[in-house]
């Protein structure tokens, strides 16, 4: 499939994630692309395929930049996924139901026409639960529910807008690291004396 909001893996990409997951529980074959980089030229967000071992994976877009995946866990600490729930209930609806229907029609898309057409006539509730929930899960047309800050500023990242995107920049401010070197990301050298 061509890329769309992503790139190909590039060699050595796939083995960067797993290194950039270090004890996070992520499986680096569901890597279908590299959606941004960051300035070093490591994946900071990558395109997943949609499903796992015939089940949903919970997001599409997968946070690998261990820099920016530690900050929003201190954000997380902080109680902010409360905070950015209260900011989209206060009129951000709209363009949160936009939001996961445009993640909804992406995720289809990257599973294929074939593979599609397959769930959607065999395993009914499974095309039911795929294309019913957006980012995350979350049942869309209801309450707004924020379940995770790391798959919503993925999501941001590899849609290219978030309805929350105001509340999210503002609130984890750089999105890179100022030195690789410190973080799981390149293969790390033993030095040699």
């Amino acid at each position: 499939m061509p890329p769309v909001f992503f790139e190909n893996p590039l060699e050595g990409d796939l083995v960067s994630t797993k290194r950039q997951a270090g004890t996070r529980n992520f499986d680096s074959r569901l890597v279908r692309g590299v959606s941004r980089r960051c300035r070093y030229g490591f994946p900071q967000v990558t395109v997943c395929d949609p499903m796992r071992k015939g089940r949903p994976f919970p997001t599409v877009f997968w946070l690998s930049c261990p820099w920016m995946s530690k900050r929003i866990d201190e954000l997380e600490s902080g109680g902010h996924v409360r905070s950015l729930g209260e900011y989209l209930s206060r009129g951000k609806q709209e363009e949160w139901k936009t939001f996961n229907l445009e993640y909804i029609l992406f995720r289809v898309f990257l599973l294929g026409y074939a593979r599609a057409e397959r769930i959607r006539r065999e395993r009914v509730a499974l095309w039911e639960a795929l294309t019913s929930t957006g980012s995350g899960g979350i049942r869309i047309g209801g309450d707004i529910s924020v379940k995770c800050l790391h798959l919503q500023t993925a999501s941001m990242i590899g849609l290219g807008w978030h309805p929350g995107e105001e509340w999210l920049f503002g609130n984890l401010g750089e999105l890179e690291c100022g030195d690789p070197e410190g973080w799981p990301c390149p293969e790390q050298r033993n030095s040699v004396r």
